[in-house]
């Protein structure tokens, strides 16, 4: 998988390799997306974040369980707004994909 600035592809697969490899926790992995590594929680590649907060919201279940039988893209695409700045910020500045 190529990412171009090795921030958000490459921190979600981190995340799903500590997930599922490592047996780490859903909050704890999440933290590969992180403005420590430049990834833009609230510009459009923050939807990552929303995949992994709408696992840590009310669920009990095993993740890929969840992925299989509860996640929905259209439900976290509509609860997730992009902030304008950070979007300038992540296109217009960083020239981020």
């Amino acid at each position: 998988m190529h990412c171009k600035s090795g921030a958000d592809r490459a921190g979600l697969m981190s995340a799903l390799y500590l997930i599922l490899n490592e047996d780490k926790s859903v909050k704890e992995a999440k933290n590969q997306l992180s403005f420590k590594y430049l990834h833009l929680k609230y510009a459009k590649t923050g939807i990552l974040d929303a995949f992994f907060e709408s696992y840590l919201k009310d669920n009990k279940k095993p993740f890929l369980k969840w992925v299989k039988e509860d996640y929905s893209p259209e439900q976290v695409k509509a609860s997730f707004k992009v902030k304008k700045i950070s979007e300038i910020i992540s296109s217009y500045i960083l020239r981020r994909e």
